[in-house]
């Protein structure tokens, strides 16, 4: 393997959220609508290019409890626009967000076999 070098590897961006829900299913019982909208939303970037992959974690988080979500997007832009529609945000119920630039140590030239 050769050291990471910042100009030859994509940078992606992941968002990760906090939802004051222990469960996905329990956002879909508490938050139907907001859910479905964001699902759409979610769907209409990735078929765009903008978002790559998203979803939530399986198991709330050990220190408080919260379930998590991320989604991986191709830049800073498609992240801010992402969080910026996501209807959790505009409806205050994200307790937390972050977005973080992200290497992918397998994107970019493979090494010859």
């Amino acid at each position: 393997m050769t050291p990471f070098d910042a100009g030859s590897e994509p940078v992606y961006y992941v968002v990760e959220m906090t939802v004051p829900f222990t469960s996905l299913a329990e956002a879909q019982a508490k938050a139907a609508e907001p859910l479905a909208e964001h699902v759409r939303l979610t769907t209409d970037l990735h078929r765009a290019g903008e978002v790559l992959m998203a979803g939530a974690f399986l198991e709330p988080d050990a220190q408080d409890g919260y379930l998590r979500t991320m989604a991986v997007c191709r830049s800073r832009e498609a992240a801010d626009r992402f969080v910026a529609g996501d209807p959790f945000v505009r409806n205050g119920t994200v307790v937390d967000h972050r977005v973080r630039a992200w290497a992918n140590l397998f994107a970019g030239p493979r090494p010859a076999s």
